[in-house]
Order: structure tokens, then C-alpha cells, then sequence
């Protein structure tokens, strides 16, 4: 890595993805540490990242500063309304697949995706599914990335299914 790459301005682009990565990594450690984490120990995990970890790696855009708001938002709101995000994404999940039996790096990926499709109208549909299944690639290579995308389509079909056709549409005019 050279001088250039590590330190550098990122585009608020790059910030949100690393901000996405970071909280899917920090809910993955606070399951690891903690079982089923307090809230209290949310805020000291928020606190210990946004301390001691300056940027996320990611495979284009090495070591991107994370916007602050955006990381501790998905890891709070993921961890807030963890069991509404779990019955939504049982509720699209094959039988042998539900949320418990998941990998815990798909279901972090899952949680923090379902929760900004659910609380986050702000960010469009297309936006999140892209970010996650990108997120997705920095941890698998395999089947776990189309199976991430078909997840979060059903996801948004379920709970934006407005904006979902208004896409399709917009896509089927340009073609």
C-alpha cells in the first residue's frame, strides 16, 4: 500500500460502504463476545471502533474513513430492532435457512441490510442491495453473494415494493 492510498480524502461513497462493512463487523464481534449484546455494550463497542479503528479495508478503496453517524446508526438500529429484522427475513428465507441457522457473517450482512431497507427510506432500494451485496464479495466468493441478493430483492419487494416496481420500470424504459 503506498502513502497515497492510506490516509486519503474518501468519496462519501467509499465513507458509507466502509461505515456498512464496519458495522457488519462490529455486530459479528459484539455476537462473538457477547451472545445477545445490551445496550450498553452496543455503545462500548460503537465507542471502542470509533476510537481505535480509523478505516476499514476495502478491496478498492484501501483503509476508507467511515462516516460516524451512518456506522453507529446500522449498529444500533440493527441491534434495536433485531427481532423485527429477524421475522422479516424469516419470513423470505427457505425453511432451511432461517435467520438462526445462518452463517453469523451472512446474518450480520442480512440484519444490517434488512434493517436499512425497513428504517432507512432515505437510501433507495438499489442502493443497499448493491452496497451489501458488495460487502458480501469482501468475506465469500461463492453461491453466498447471489444468495445475499435474492434475500435483500425479496426483502425490498416485501417492504418498498413501490419503489422496487418504480425501478424496474425506469430500467425497462432505458432498455
Amino acid at each position: 500500500m503506498d502513502e497515497k492510498t492510506y490516509g486519503a480524502k474518501t468519496s462519501a461513497g467509499a465513507r458509507r460502504r466502509a461505515s456498512r462493512l464496519a458495522a457488519v463487523q462490529a455486530l459479528y464481534q459484539l455476537t462473538l463476545n457477547h451472545g445477545t449484546a445490551d445496550d450498553g455494550e452496543v455503545e462500548d463497542a460503537i465507542i471502542e471502533f470509533l476510537t481505535h479503528r480509523p478505516g476499514a479495508e476495502l478491496p478498492e478503496d484501501a483503509y476508507a474513513e467511515v462516516d460516524n453517524d451512518l456506522f453507529s446508526d446500522l449498529v444500533r438500529g440493527t441491534h434495536r430492532h433485531h427481532g423485527q429484522l429477524v421475522d422479516i427475513l424469516d419470513a423470505v428465507l427457505p425453511q432451511r435457512w432461517k435467520f438462526v441457522r445462518l452463517d453469523r457473517i451472512l446474518a450480520e450482512i442480512l440484519g444490517c441490510a434488512t434493517y436499512e431497507l425497513s428504517h432507512r427510506p432515505d437510501v433507495p432500494v438499489a442502493v443497499i442491495i448493491n452496497e451489501y451485496v458488495e460487502i458480501t464479495k469482501a468475506f465469500y466468493e461463492g453461491d453466498e453473494i447471489g444468495f445475499i441478493n435474492g434475500v435483500l430483492q425479496e426483502v425490498a419487494q416485501n417492504l418498498r415494493a413501490e419503489e422496487v416496481l418504480e425501478h424496474k420500470n425506469e430500467r425497462a424504459k432505458s432498455n
